[in-house]
């Protein structure tokens, strides 16, 4: 493919409106461009959803919310949508996460090159195709999303997905971690228990005993994070623990959880948005995955170094069918020994340093 001769002061929209984690793991799209492109302007197109992981992103001049429910919802909204981004005279878009929406709107709205995937009936509204199969999962989301600037005549080397918090989100974290008596020499282990629901995940028993465990093998804090609608599973998974644990179980925004995963020392969790988000902050995260081919750690692991996978001991699947599987519920055969072990590991040099404090109180 010809690359695409610009000046480098281009306007870019890069569009991704799914979930939190699936932004997070765009965000090497945006400082790719930056980097080749200094003097270029982007704007991202986000869900209202998730949008809020990408403030204080150095690369991103605007963001556009593609709010379909209230603010372009129908016909209609769409046809202010598309009139909003024709406004706004871009030259280049880039769809991330292909929907025939998506690329109608960048066709309808006289984008000038329109970058998406060559797999898909209304590649015709894309005049740059890229022809990679994703539904291979060959290798990682971020890598797939790089490939789309190929056209662009960049081959980036291994760039890593980034996220920043501010100030009030560091303090927050601080504030809450004083209030709650944590201490700088204590190992301070954030676990995530929910997710989208989009596979399977380890058993609420599990992560109580894990929990336990933590606290006894390690010496380490825990602390709970998750949504309004996952303080029925948060309070299950307590009342099945011996130790105390930190609930923040629908007490955070998204900006204010960014601020603990950065704040704490590591996170455990199912394959979940959080859990790329405490990588993009340099978190060590310990994540917990299903056997399910098309969600697997290939494709949607945590990206980066320091971080640990764990599957349950069964062969991959392509399609969870608990009526006459073998292995159902395979996620039980993950014990919370093996989770300790892993935590162990990730954080091999971190327990040296706050052991060395706690001798240094004594």
């Amino acid at each position: 493919m010809r690359k695409l001769k610009l000046t480098g002061k281009e306007k870019f929209l890069v569009i991704r409106t799914d979930r939190i984690g699936d932004l997070v793991l765009s965000t090497p799209v945006l400082t790719a461009i930056k980097f080749h492109f200094p003097g270029s302007h982007i704007t991202m197109m986000v869900s209202p959803y998730a949008a809020d992981a990408l403030e204080n992103n150095p690369n991103i001049n605007q963001v556009i919310l593609d709010d379909r429910i209230n603010k372009y919802p129908g016909v209609k909204g769409f046809i202010r949508l598309v009139r909003k981004i024709r406004k706004g005279k871009f030259e280049v878009g880039i769809l991330l996460k292909p929907t025939f929406r998506l690329a109608f709107l960048l066709f309808l709205a006289g984008v000038k090159y329109r970058i998406g995937t060559g797999f898909r009936l209304y590649q015709i509204f894309f005049n740059r195709k890229v022809y990679v199969h994703r539904k291979v999962n060959l290798k990682h989301e971020v890598e797939y999303n790089l490939d789309l600037l190929s056209s662009l005549g960049i081959t980036p080397g291994e760039i890593f997905p980034k996220v920043y918090v501010s100030p009030p989100e560091e303090e927050f974290a601080r504030r809450t971690f004083e209030e709650s008596r944590l201490m700088p020499e204590d190992i301070v282990a954030v676990i995530h228990p929910g997710s989208g629901d989009s596979s399977l995940n380890l058993p609420a028993k599990r992560f109580a005993e894990a929990a336990d465990e933590l606290a006894e093998k390690l010496n380490a804090r825990i602390v709970f994070t998750g949504s309004e609608r996952e303080k029925n599973l948060i309070g299950f998974i307590r009342s099945h623990m011996r130790h105390e644990s930190i609930n923040l179980a629908g007490k955070t925004t998204l900006r204010q959880l960014m601020g603990i995963l950065k704040s704490c020392d590591v996170l455990i969790s199912n394959s979940t948005g959080p859990m790329h988000l405490a990588c993009a902050l340099g978190t060590p995260t310990l994540a917990i995955f299903c056997p399910i081919f098309a969600a697997g750690p290939i494709r949607w692991g945590p990206y980066g170094e320091g971080h640990q996978v764990i599957l349950p001991p069964v062969p991959v699947c392509f399609k969870c069918k608990p009526e006459g599987c073998p292995h159902f519920n395979c996620m039980e055969k993950i014990g919370a020994d093996q989770i300790v072990s892993q935590v162990s590991l990730v954080l091999q040099e971190k327990i040296r340093i706050k052991r060395s404090l706690r001798n240094i109180d004594k």
